[in-house]
């Protein structure tokens, strides 16, 4: 959304003023989905938990970037592909985080300058330009210090730790996040990965006892379990998860840079793309029920995607007559499912989200089945969410 020098300010202030308030629309939209959706919630469950964990931290960047935009002279979006803010703004946050402390210390207090922006006005009969953009920085940099924000990338945290009886191994249930650089669109991974080491700790079994529950998950948190292997797997993961690599070549590729870590399941969940009508450039069906639609909260369309990637097999494969025999997986793909097929998974989902206004005037004029077609359908409705099979 980075203004041209032809386009009026006017016009770039109500386009940005257009963009967040659909984005908060829509997240609100969201919201609701992941509270009430019971059936996506018990299909899913811990990845419900971890990628609404995740989008929580991108709605408070897209808080931060609500202010950034009163003191940046241009805000970029990716109005062709995702809709997303450019990936230059995440590092921004990213780099601002290191001085929140010195910024806020140097920067008056919102009370002091609200003062001087009122005396400016009403003494001087002036417009606090300067003033309005240090206000912008200041609650800029007071949201920064709040919460935290999506990150260009969040190493890795195990949320679950527990033994297979079968294979007789401990495993790590692990989640981690990248905003894709090249594509603009924030991605969310989840994988289940069991650890064949001799240095694999075993999970303590909880117990309850006279002073309350003790061990059980004492080996959850920033990482994996196996701290020797803990920081090669972190700068594999960031390395590897690129939206444009499917979910069988990062599998594989862990599964030969790590012979024992034994990646049983692995999820992806990409947000986007966002179509903002009078914003975004659309291909022209999305055009067609965005275009008479002139309230930015019911003027947008949002995407996103699920996919998944099992092991069906794990065999022993072993080099030459004296070489040691190696485990490698065998991953399951779909090749009954087009889209599963063509991705390198084991499952697919898209989801489709749009206002209620927005698909009446998709079904009015006949173009939302064709539209919708391969979408699980979510129409948002004032506090109300209509699920379309």
């Amino acid at each position: 959304m980075a203004p041209q020098s032809s386009t009026p300010p006017s016009t770039v202030q109500y386009a940005t003023r257009h963009y967040f308030q659909a984005v908060d629309a829509a997240f609100d939209a969201l919201d609701q989905i992941f509270e009430t959706e019971g059936i996506w919630v018990k299909k899913h469950n811990l990845i419900y938990e971890v990628v609404n964990l995740h989008l929580g931290h991108l709605r408070w960047a897209f808080e931060c970037w609500k202010k950034n935009v009163w003191f940046l002279d241009k805000f970029n979006i990716d109005l062709l592909d995702s809709g997303m803010p450019a990936y230059q703004h995440v590092l921004q946050i990213e780099n601002d985080r290191a001085r929140i402390e010195e910024r806020l210390a140097e920067l008056p207090e919102t009370g002091q300058i609200k003062n001087e922006m009122a005396e400016l006005m009403l003494k001087y009969k002036q417009f606090p330009a300067a003033l309005q953009k240090t206000m912008g920085e200041r609650m800029y940099f007071d949201a920064l210090d709040k919460g935290p924000s999506f990150r260009p990338f969040t190493a890795p945290v195990t949320v679950k730790h527990s033994f297979n009886p079968r294979s007789k191994r401990p495993f790590y249930v692990v989640h981690w996040a990248v905003y894709d650089g090249r594509q603009n669109i924030p991605v969310v991974y989840m994988a289940v990965i069991e650890d064949s080491s001799p240095e694999a700790p075993r999970p303590v079994p909880k117990k309850t006892g006279p002073w309350g529950d003790v061990g059980g998950d004492t080996m959850l948190g920033d990482g994996l379990p196996n701290k020797q292997i803990s920081d090669a797997f972190t700068a594999f993961v960031k390395d590897n998860s690129q939206y444009s690599l499917t979910l069988t070549t990062i599998a594989t590729a862990m599964d030969k840079d790590f012979p024992t870590l034994h990646p049983k399941q692995l999820r992806r969940f990409v947000l986007g793309p966002l179509y903002i009508g009078g914003v975004t450039s659309h291909h022209k069906r999305v055009e067609t029920i965005l275009s008479g639609v002139s309230n930015p909260q019911d003027n947008w369309l949002l995407n996103w995607t699920l996919q998944e990637l099992l092991s069906k097999q794990e065999i022993s494969s072993k080099h030459g007559l004296w070489g040691k025999a190696v485990s490698k997986e065998i991953y399951h793909i779909d090749t009954s499912n087009l889209d599963a097929a063509k991705n390198g998974v084991s499952s697919q989902e898209k989801h489709a989200l749009v206002p209620h206004e927005a698909f009446q005037k998709a079904y009015a004029t006949g173009v939302a089945e064709n539209i919708f077609d391969g979408y699980q359908l979510y129409v948002a409705s004032g506090d109300h969410i209509i699920r379309h099979v």
